[in-house]
């Protein structure tokens, strides 16, 4: 048995429906995952999903993962956070990340930037607010002045995740988060990148200790394993290739510069077959759980004493019957 919690973020692609979400999270449930995160990008939304999924689940602890920090006000992420962990009788997480210049500014209209500033003025306000207490903030971005919610959160201390790449938003959110969720990041590479949560978090006089690591994991293990390693390398040639600079860092910074370069050209070229096919096996390995029920328990090793929950994410061309498939295989090898 690993070391480690399971969570399952849920597809964020348009064909799956809320209901198919729900059942993928019932299914997740029953399978002894301890997490289920909603995602948002420019398609459904998080909270709206996320009160569905607390009415039909009982014990599975339910998120944001991710809501971008651009996409509400601070208090209007309170308020959601603090609305289910009610609903969820205190089951409730809220992730929070930056997304990236293209979604905040082409779909939801507003600067990128100060983006590290706005996020450390969230999370200051989200908290204060939780408390239950009256909040006065005078920050860069947010000045608010004498409100309070308008009932008693269940908790003060809904966690908050935040998803970091770069090395200055890993150390803020040592310093002020209780999660960091590293997505696409090599395996290998985490334990070095895990010493910026610690220096942030010392820097504030926290314990290190208390900030979990929740790396994000592109996963399809199915009887047909070379169909679900495709699976996966097609999710991350995509990202690679075609969604900036944050997830092609990620990969480029860490040992595979020349294959994230042959993934991008491919990519921008318009070959996308080619630009799957050059994501390498070590690639493929180091970022991802992919394969067969029998072929990937020594990746979900990898991750014991690094991840106290690892997130098992669906790639975004998985259909639902290989998501199932995915969820039943991973509970039967794992969880």
């Amino acid at each position: 048995m690993p070391s480690y919690d399971l969570a399952l973020p849920l597809p964020a692609t348009g064909d799956i429906t809320t209901v198919e979400q729900c059942d993928l999270a019932l299914a997740a449930e029953d399978a002894g995952y301890g997490l289920v995160m909603a995602p948002e990008t420019w398609g459904r939304e998080a909270f709206t999903r996320l009160g569905y999924l607390a009415a039909r689940t009982e014990t599975i602890g339910l998120g944001t993962g991710i809501i971008p920090v651009h996409s509400r006000s601070p208090a209007l992420i309170a308020q959601g956070a603090a609305t289910l962990d009610e609903l969820t009788d205190g089951r409730a997480v809220l992730g929070l990340g930056l997304s990236g210049p293209k979604v905040i500014e082409n779909w939801h209209g507003v600067d990128f930037q100060p983006a590290l500033r706005r996020q450390r003025e969230t999370i200051d306000i989200v908290r204060r607010a939780l408390s239950g207490t009256e909040v006065t903030y005078d920050g860069t971005l947010f000045d608010l002045r004498h409100f309070r919610l308008r009932f008693e959160p269940l908790r003060s201390d809904v966690p908050i995740y935040v998803a970091a790449q770069g090395e200055t938003n890993i150390e803020l959110t040592g310093g002020f988060s209780d999660g960091w969720m590293p997505n696409r990041i090599p395996v290998s590479a985490l334990p070095a990148k895990r010493d910026h949560i610690d220096r942030g978090a010392r820097k504030q006089d926290r314990d290190p200790e208390a900030v979990a690591t929740i790396p994000w994991v592109t996963t399809c293990v199915l009887e047909d394993g070379e169909r679900a390693r495709d699976r996966c390398r097609e999710m991350i040639s995509f990202y690679v290739g075609a969604m900036g600079d944050f997830h092609y860092d990620a990969v480029a910074t860490h040992g595979f510069r020349e294959t994230a370069n042959q993934i991008r050209a491919e990519w921008e070229a318009g070959e996308k077959d080619a630009a799957r096919a050059a994501v390498s096996d070590d690639l493929l390995d180091e970022t991802a759980i992919a394969g067969d029920p029998d072929t990937v328990g020594h990746l979900f090793e990898r991750y014991d004493g690094i991840a106290d929950t690892l997130a098992l994410l669906p790639p975004t061309t998985a259909t639902v019957e290989e998501i199932h498939e995915t969820i039943d295989n991973v509970g039967e090898t794992v969880a």
